[in-house]
């Protein structure tokens, strides 16, 4: 399973692979949503359409945030036994 992160201004993104093709994506402590891919999660916070206020607030403010997933952490790759 993958997990990705993204430090923001405001915390921790992170994309967690739940399943074959399911990933959730959280800040700290808060699950937001889940997706059929870790892009899908990732193009969200880019477009600052998480729905979580604190980050989408943002919009046309930031100027350092990834745009894709090619731009997050790879934090850990588990093989399932």
């Amino acid at each position: 399973m993958h997990i990705y992160t993204y430090n923001s201004e405001i915390g921790t993104f992170e994309i967690r692979q739940i399943a074959h093709k399911r990933y959730e994506l959280w800040i700290e402590d808060e699950m937001l949503d889940t997706y059929e891919s870790a892009e899908l999660a990732a193009a969200d916070v880019a477009a600052f359409n998480t729905g979580y206020s604190e980050w989408d607030r943002f919009q046309n403010e930031l100027e350092n945030y990834p745009s894709d997933l090619s731009e997050w952490s790879i934090v850990k790759e588990e093989t399932p036994e």
